[in-house]
């Protein structure tokens, strides 16, 4: 399986396990029900867990918090005291299901989902449970199958069809059919029309539209913004897609945009440092942008590389010989610093 396909399924399996929806728990006995809503906080999702040791539905909903937050560990925890509680469960299953999968224990997630269809043969969440699996395990067909089964019980299911455009993407940048590429976008609008806050949905449109060279794709990507205006992703594609274009202010104002979101992004200081160093030929500038992606990310290799590209411009041959080295004693494989070395050795 391609590393990137696989990094970026498994990123959308985590990304979809959760539910970011406000949760509420309920407490039934002889006399009365009561409905306690649950905000997002860790705080009274704990108090909920106390108040309620033997009932599943606080440690499900505290297992979805932990996920929204990206602990994936603690929801793994929670799913797994529900099910000492209560293994009949079929949502705890399924989300236990789909954490197992995202941490390639690929059997005992298929498990889960398997039994859940057992006792419910309609269950869209095993449904697209076993779709991801089968993504993972490179097996379009089978995927494709359950997500088909899946759509003709709730043929209005956005993330199955979100899936099958990763799917189809993914068949394309292998076999480089045209009929997959066409699915995919196809899958794509689909899921939107669906869910038209599917914020995914548009990102990858917008990066297959520029991959087009389309000025579709800023639409896209602003789409995907206003949904979900602090998206490093589409600050970042926006970005690129002004770099690509040659439009330099454009672009440089996008990634400081970005950089106040997140001042930690080490690719958008990348970027500037590149713009200035090809574009404005503004090599002090340059050099500065460079040195802040390296200071956030010390492993950043091309970011070195560059340094030594700017230095040796600047006709400072041993700053740039000590850069490029650097960059290849961070990544022994990249040739295009072992060359830049060599020039200079």
């Amino acid at each position: 399986m391609n590393r990137n396909w696989l990094l970026f399924l498994l990123a959308f399996i985590v990304w979809s396990c959760g539910n970011g929806e406000e949760q509420t728990v309920t407490e039934s006995d002889s006399t009365r029900t009561e409905v306690v809503e649950i905000k997002d906080s860790l705080e009274i999702f704990n108090a909920q867990v106390d108040k309620y040791p033997n009932q599943t539905k606080p440690l499900f909903d505290r297992a979805n918090y932990f996920i929204r937050q990206g602990s994936v560990d603690s929801a793994r925890l929670d799913l797994e005291a529900a099910m000492d509680i209560d293994s009949s469960s079929l949502e705890v299953r399924n989300l236990y299901g789909d954490i197992l999968i995202s941490q390639l224990e690929l059997e005992q997630g298929k498990y889960q989902y398997e039994y859940v269809l057992a006792k419910d043969t309609a269950n869209t969440g095993a449904l697209m449970g076993l779709s991801k699996l089968y993504a993972l395990l490179d097996n379009n067909a089978q995927a494709i199958y359950y997500l088909g089964v899946l759509l003709q019980i709730d043929p209005h299911y956005a993330e199955a069809y979100f899936l099958k455009g990763m799917i189809y993407r993914s068949d394309f940048y292998v076999t480089g059919r045209q009929e997959s590429w066409d699915r995919a976008l196809s899958s794509y609008q689909t899921a939107v029309e669906q869910d038209p806050n599917y914020y995914a949905a548009y990102v990858e449109m917008g990066v297959m539209h520029d991959q087009l060279g389309s000025d579709l794709a800023l639409d896209y990507f602003n789409a995907a913004l206003e949904i979900y205006p602090e998206s490093i992703e589409a600050w970042y594609n926006i970005g690129m897609y002004y770099q690509n274009r040659g439009q330099v202010d454009d672009a440089l104002n996008t990634y400081r945009e970005l950089n106040k979101i997140d001042s930690t992004y080490a690719d958008a200081y990348h970027n500037q440092g590149y713009i200035h160093m090809i574009m404005t030929e503004d090599l002090d500038s340059a050099i500065y942008y460079f040195e802040k992606a390296t200071d956030i990310d010390p492993e950043y290799f091309q970011a070195f590389n560059n340094l030594g590209l700017c230095y040796e411009k600047k006709d400072d041959i041993a700053s740039a010989k000590k850069y490029y080295q650097k960059a290849v004693e961070i990544n022994p494989d990249y040739q295009l610093a072992k060359d830049n070395l060599n020039a200079v050795q």
